[in-house]
């Protein structure tokens, strides 16, 4: 009988903790690394929903009835920038924060393009790939929130504080296992991961393509792709998709080709680790790359 009253009084301090910390906020974040800081400020508190569920590139996502549903009985959308998600504008309203994570963060201007006379004008927006920047966003995100939700700054703060240690644990393990790589010679077919290359020092692309261009590439660009892949020793190219065309078996037998996904592929489960699983994936897709 004493360890039933026990039970059910613990019982009702854990209803109490969980009903005095809760939170009424309607929060949507766009993308699955952006969820999971937003998650990881606001667990115990609430529960973000993700607008983006398939494994769908975030350039080209179209807005379906039941995400417009999600995004307009949202209290705050956190996402990266109008310039990516060009949709959110239309659900701007008195009653609801847009936060654009991307007002935190110093951009790096995108890269050119090899062998395309496009020139490059626009910013890079794959910001979540770099840890700092990540820390950066979970200290806006926790701000944010605070500023809205005061009853619950202390909790965000917390929250916060511990997802950027846990950051902090991750990318020490992630710099032991590329520090031997970081003068490794590889091709991207899909430029999205110049944070991640700065932050762990690792060598500048000897070739940048892309998708959107480059996905049938033609036989001039091949010629010239070959040869520079043949002048620097390229053994590795680096793609976002299954369905690039730009093939290992076109170039020597020794060419290797990795998937790296920059928004957590469907092994990814949303949540507040889903970060530390993308970039922690993404490091070790990449040193595949270069090991038999």
């Amino acid at each position: 009988m004493r360890h039933l009253l026990i039970f059910f009084l613990l019982l009702l301090l854990t209803l109490y903790y969980n009903s005095a910390f809760s939170s009424n906020l309607k929060i949507v974040a766009t993308i699955k690394p952006i969820h999971s800081l937003v998650a990881s400020v606001t667990d115990g508190i609430s529960k973000p929903e993700l607008l983006m569920y398939e494994i769908v590139s975030e350039h080209n996502y179209m807005l379906r009835p039941s995400d417009a549903s999600k995004l307009e009985s949202s209290n705050i959308i956190f996402y990266i920038d109008d310039s990516l998600e060009t949709f959110i504008k239309t659900f701007a309203k008195e009653n609801k924060k847009l936060i654009p994570l991307s007002s935190a963060i110093d951009l790096l201007p995108a890269r050119p393009h090899s062998f395309s006379s496009h020139i490059q004008d626009e910013k890079d927006l794959h910001i979540w790939l770099s840890p700092e920047n990540a820390k950066s966003m979970i200290l806006s995100i926790s701000a944010t929130l605070s500023n809205i939700d005061k009853e619950n700054t202390y909790r965000y703060n917390t929250n916060a504080e511990e997802a950027i240690r846990k950051i902090d644990q991750e990318v020490e393990k992630i710099t032991k296992e590329l520090d031997e790589l970081k003068n490794q010679k590889y091709i991207v077919t899909h430029d999205a991961y110049q944070y991640f290359e700065k932050y762990f020092d690792l060598s500048y692309p000897s070739a940048i393509l892309s998708i959107e261009e480059d996905s049938y590439i033609g036989m001039k660009s091949l010629m010239k792709l070959k040869k520079v892949m043949k002048e620097e020793n390229v053994k590795c190219i680096v793609s976002h998709s299954r369905e690039d065309s730009i093939k290992p078996n076109v170039f020597s037998s020794d060419v290797k080709m990795v998937i790296l996904d920059p928004i957590g592929g469907s092994d990814v489960e949303p949540g507040k680790d889903a970060y530390l699983d993308i970039i922690s994936s993404i490091a070790q897709n990449f040193k595949s790359c270069f090991t038999e």
